[in-house]
């Protein structure tokens, strides 16, 4: 089956000696074509280009898949249409194209291409990281998750997550104009390495916690503290109330300024930590929903390429996150990682827009 921009979807099956002429097409030899109506196979066709197609190695990879395999391959609106909000999330896959394979323990394992651009535009040059099969059976064998945590997305940087949204003029404008968070600040914000948790809360006024951990270079220090003073003076104003704490942390006797935020009703909201525990490196911490939790992971300013994501579908659906345009087998599903990792011979620039995934989702 083959979404289309628009109109219905068109059915694709491999020509055979019965295949119907009025199916076939001289742009595609080895297949028919069925559509939904006439008027659906004419617009198709005069919408396409006169000449020859020139298709990338993505593109062939892609059909190659389809063709040999269980696949799919998609782009953003088919994306958003299952996604709905969460499909600024997944930015960095909005076109992409994976095998699907069951292995005999009930594991849906996933392979393939994804890209926040075309797989036609994708470079010739491009070819798969080295390692990634290492990596993802080291990868496999960790739990993905607790019996609180619902999502775990660790990145190089924070552009696969946040992108989509702070590169949005609009947007940007606002969050400047809002909280005073300059493009200065959220330029480096889309740099920093990042720990992301999402946590399930038994008690309290929130169903879910947020927890989130990035690392700076000292050398913008002044640029991410003037944020946060501008966001603290903003949250004032409406209504939150700080509590601030200064605390030694570590050996080297490094000082953090800690920050609580409560609501009127002193529960509390959220909380942010700045830390400085290497001449090298500056850390901030955040949370929502809760206090920040005493131990979070640490990260190096300068972390391997790429990113991995492990998530509980069923914790996901408790919270409302996977609505009911998420296919069944994804509802119902339980623990699922995935381990994006750039690939090779992209050109300059180009780092964080091909990525080779590999992934598993464990089927109830």
């Amino acid at each position: 089956m083959v979404w289309l921009q628009d109109g219905a979807p068109l059915l694709v099956l491999q020509r055979t000696t019965a295949s119907k002429p009025s199916r076939l097409a001289s742009s595609f030899p080895d297949v028919e074509l069925v559509f939904a109506d006439e008027l659906h196979r004419t617009s198709f066709f005069s919408t396409r280009p006169s000449g020859g197609l020139t298709r990338s190695k993505l593109e062939k990879d892609c059909i190659d898949r389809l063709t040999r395999s269980t696949a799919v391959a998609w782009n953003p609106s088919g994306l958003s249409a299952i996604a709905g909000p969460l499909t600024f999330a997944l930015h960095s896959g909005s076109h992409g194209c994976l095998s699907l394979a069951l292995d005999g323990r009930r594991m849906l394992i996933l392979e393939g291409s994804v890209s926040s651009r075309p797989l036609s535009s994708a470079p010739w040059s491009l070819r798969r990281p080295p390692g990634i099969e290492s990596a993802f059976r080291t990868f496999r064998g960790a739990s993905p998750t607790n019996h609180r945590l619902a999502l775990h997305w660790q990145g190089a940087s924070t552009k696969p997550l946040f992108a989509s949204l702070l590169q949005r003029r609009l947007i940007s404008d606002a969050i400047e104009k809002t909280y005073g968070l300059t493009p200065k600040f959220q330029a480096e914000w889309l740099k920093a390495p990042m720990d992301l948790q999402a946590k399930l809360s038994n008690d309290g006024p929130f169903k879910a916690s947020l927890q989130l951990s990035l690392a700076f270079d000292p050398r913008h220090d002044e640029i991410v503290n003037k944020g946060l003073a501008s966001l603290a003076s903003n949250l004032e104003q409406r209504g939150l109330r700080p509590e601030v704490n200064q605390s030694t942390v570590g050996t080297n006797k490094a000082q953090s300024a800690a920050i609580i935020w409560k609501g009127s009703d002193q529960n509390v909201l959220g909380h942010w930590s700045v830390q400085s525990t290497t001449p090298d490196q500056m850390s901030l911490q955040l949370s929502l929903g809760r206090p920040l939790e005493a131990v979070l992971p640490s990260l190096t300013l300068k972390p391997k390429s790429g990113l991995s994501v492990r998530f509980d579908a069923k914790q996901l659906r408790r919270l409302g996150w996977l609505k009911a345009t998420w296919p069944a087998l994804v509802q119902q599903a339980g623990q699922g990682e995935l381990l994006l990792k750039p690939m090779l011979g992209h050109r300059s620039g180009q780092a964080e827009t091909w990525y080779w995934l590999k992934g598993q989702l464990s089927l109830r």
